[in-house]
């Protein structure tokens, strides 16, 4: 069994308000099993924090990314990404709202994916109620069958980030491709690359 776990950085509204980011970025990060992420259990006690200390990317200290970053490269994973460009966005996008906006990023980087890599795998993503995780697999049943692929996942569940490893992992490599896509800083990005199989760029 796989599991796909996503979060995102940035906000995913377009009302254009100060508070909101020029960029947002989902990343959905593949792991064989949805358990503590030995990588993040050893840094814990190698950093001196709790057990249950929470890695999040824009609240984490620069030398806990840079220890992050080279330590969980220590174990294999995928990530698939998407970098919404929020300025050079075109009609398609306008009149969504920012729950919308994240199915429809959700179910758009699930169907770029090969057949083989995502059939009947398990969905975990950081918040998502009941409501949510319902009208994505609607929206996922609807383009699988409308493209005649086997379901991408045979269970999509609303988690917490606090007890999740898959979604920390998901929120700091969300954090560290949003940094990349506004010009801040790259170097973490080019840390985990060789782990990216896909990145879609929205426009």
């Amino acid at each position: 069994m796989q599991y796909f776990f996503v979060d995102e950085s940035g906000d995913a509204g377009l009302e254009g308000q100060a508070s909101s980011s020029s960029h947002f970025v989902m990343a959905m990060a593949q792991l064989p099993e949805r358990a503590p992420f030995k990588p993040l259990v050893d840094l814990r006690n190698t950093l001196h924090v709790s057990p249950k200390f929470e890695f999040k990317f824009h609240q984490s200290k620069p030398s806990q990314k840079d220890r992050f970053f080279h330590d969980v490269l220590k174990t294999a994973f995928r990530v698939r990404a998407v970098i919404v460009d929020k300025a050079r966005l075109g009609s398609s996008f306008k009149n969504m709202s920012p729950r919308e906006i994240a199915i429809e990023l959700i179910v758009g980087l699930t169907m770029r994916a090969d057949e083989a890599d995502i059939s009947n795998k398990i969905l975990v993503v950081d918040g998502a109620t009941p409501a949510f995780c319902r009208d994505l697999r609607v929206a996922l049943t609807e383009r699988h069958r409308r493209e005649e692929r086997v379901r991408p996942f045979k269970n999509i569940i609303g988690a917490d980030s606090k007890n999740e490893d898959g979604l920390q992992l998901a929120d700091m490599l969300a954090g560290a491709i949003r940094v990349h896509a506004t010009g801040v800083n790259s170097e973490y990005f080019h840390l985990i690359a060789p782990c990216i199989v896909d990145l879609w760029q929205i426009p």
